[in-house]
């Protein structure tokens, strides 16, 4: 009777022992080969951890060295089967990949939907964790060489046939908590003799007064083609929130290099949405002996009140023949007191062919904003091309605002080509008390055809009521020389006229240019005020107009009404 007892006891003590939740946790997968087909596979899982704070490590390492065709993929899952939990927790995710061989694939993953269910095979890092003060590390380091490589690839399936490609993200976490911390890395090296194509993302879901730092860095070299992708995804739900999302891509081309990506923060808040930080930047860099394509924006849905909002894309491309570049900042405000910059830098040169760049900067409140004023605004704008064909370029700044405004926009173009054409916009709306400043400036060399220049700044204060002190200042610096037919079309337009009570504006305008032409140059030139006549204040215009061809045309006008 005793022995037996006992041995309930004993049963009962190993039974508490199983069923409870282990507190730390390490994972450790080291995999070395050479030959000449060469496959390797990797898997960490830990479902759920911390009774007590949680303290989890996975790590995975590969190395692979084949003659023929060589596959890696790696998993790292913590607590997708209840979380990891703990105030103060700690998870730690890790892929560290290197490779050599003919094809090298780097975590290959595929999606297939058979129409009552799906299949996914998803390589990367994931971790679910619940905690205040959590600190959650992922990173992933792929380095690869060999005749065709392809680094985080999916293929997308409907009803067993292949109809894209699919995109994962390379981390994600769902972090919940307040104060946490989620820091995630990718970097990407490849060298090619043939194909190179590259993809990351990183994908985060924290809690208010946290923090995430998400950062993607693409290296690749080919002798022939290169794609790369990236982009950083993070969704707040919480004040006084912190995102630092940045992306930078090299690719050096024998034949083509398209490079696209993004970096999206919504900062949805509570508690009246406040005091939240964004700073977004991407660097694209691109030589390529055939044509190179860059497209990337940055994005905020959602900018709470007393936020500051930072973003910046530069690019640069050089192209055996064309050269697309795109790049856009955005913006959209809910509540007051914010202070917002944007830049966007683009250089391009086409050898061989033509340059096309389109710059856009928006910063508008939403239609649900619930405050508005006490902001601080910067837009700018600058790009440079030169092609052997033709040159376009467009740059245009938009702000929809509202009381208490001091903003700032600069376009500035600057194109070399047989034909250039250019278009540059300012776009401002405001309330009281704004100053409000804006500045396009452009310079073109035609070497065959001519040279259009269309410019306009244009100020309006749609959401005045009165009763303020109001500055606007325009200026347009335009010159364009060679070709044989060339239009310069500049227009500065401040409407003041939306108050219901009198305010006072003061208003100055300065547009000046130089057109130069071998057979026919037409110019014309604006200043333009629409103003309310209970106003007071002053307005001071200046047009100062120069042109020379066989055959000239000017129109130059200053206008109140």
């Amino acid at each position: 009777m005793r022995y037996l007892i006992l041995t309930i006891l004993a049963m009962v003590l190993m039974v508490g022992v199983v069923s409870a939740l282990p507190s730390e946790v390490t994972a450790t997968i080291e995999s070395t080969a050479t030959g000449g087909d060469i496959f390797q596979e990797a898997y960490n899982y830990v479902g759920e951890a911390g009774d007590d704070t949680a303290y989890v490590v996975e790590t995975i390492t590969m190395n692979a060295e084949g003659t023929g065709e060589v596959e890696q993929a790696a998993v790292n899952e913590a607590g997708d089967d209840g979380g990891i939990y703990g105030n103060g927790a700690i998870v730690t995710q890790s892929i560290t990949m290197d490779a050599s061989g003919t094809d090298v694939w780097q975590n290959y993953g595929y999606y297939e939907d058979w129409g009552e269910g799906y299949y996914y095979w998803e390589p990367g890092n994931y971790a679910w964790v619940y905690g205040d003060g959590a600190i959650v590390t992922q990173s992933m380091s792929m380095d690869a060489t060999g005749e065709n490589i392809w680094q985080n690839y999916g293929d997308d399936y409907y009803l067993g046939e292949l109809i894209g490609v699919y995109y994962w993200p390379s981390n994600y976490a769902e972090v919940n908590g307040v104060g946490t911390t989620t820091t995630q890395t990718i970097d990407q090296t490849a060298s090619a003799e043939d194909y190179v194509y590259q993809m990351a993302w990183n994908d985060v879901d924290p809690d208010a007064g946290s923090i995430a730092t998400q950062s993607i860095e693409q290296t690749a070299v080919a002798g022939g083609d290169i794609d790369q992708g990236a982009g950083n995804t993070a969704y707040f739900n919480g004040d006084g929130a912190v995102a630092i999302q940045s992306v930078l891509m090299d690719a050096s081309a024998g034949g083509y290099a398209d490079q696209y990506g993004d970096n999206y923060a919504d900062m949805y808040g509570d508690s009246g949405w406040v005091n939240t930080m964004v700073d977004q930047s991407a660097t694209l860099n691109a030589i390529a002996g055939d044509w190179v394509y860059q497209y990337f924006y940055n994005d905020i849905p959602f900018a709470t009140g007393g936020s500051v909002n930072d973003q910046a894309i530069t690019m640069s491309g050089t192209a055996g023949t064309d050269v697309d570049q795109y790049l856009a900042n955005y913006i959209y405000l809910y509540g007051g007191v914010t202070e917002d910059t944007q830049l966007l830098d683009a250089a391009a040169s086409a050898a061989d062919g033509y340059v096309y760049q389109n710059a856009y900067n928006e910063i508008e409140y939403s239609d649900y904003a619930y405050s508005y004023g006490n902001d601080l605004g910067s837009q700018s704008i600058y790009l440079s091309g030169i092609a052997s064909d033709d040159v376009y370029q467009y740059g245009e700044n938009y702000a929809d605002l509202a009381d208490d405004l001091a903003l700032g926009q600069l376009v500035y173009l600057a194109g070399d080509g047989s034909w250039v054409g250019q278009s540059g916009e300012n776009y401002a709306w405001f309330g009281d008390t704004a100053t409000i400043a804006q500045a396009l400036a452009f310079s073109a060399i035609s070497d065959d055809e001519g040279v259009d220049q269309y410019g306009e700044n244009y100020a309006e204060n749609y959401w005045a009521y009165g009763g303020s002190t109001n500055s606007i200042g325009q200026s347009i610096s335009a010159a364009a020389t060679g070709g044989d037919y060339s239009v310069q079309d500049l227009y500065n337009i401040a409407d003041t006229w939306w108050n219901m009570d009198s305010s006072v504006y003061d208003v100055t305008q300065s547009n000046v240019a130089t057109l130069s032409a071998n057979d026919e140059a037409y110019q014309y030139m604006y200043n333009w005020v629409d103003w309310w006549e209970p106003n007071t204040g002053s307005v001071a215009m200046d047009i100062l107009g120069d042109a020379s061809a066989d055959y000239v045309y000017q129109y130059h006008e200053n206008w109140i009404g």
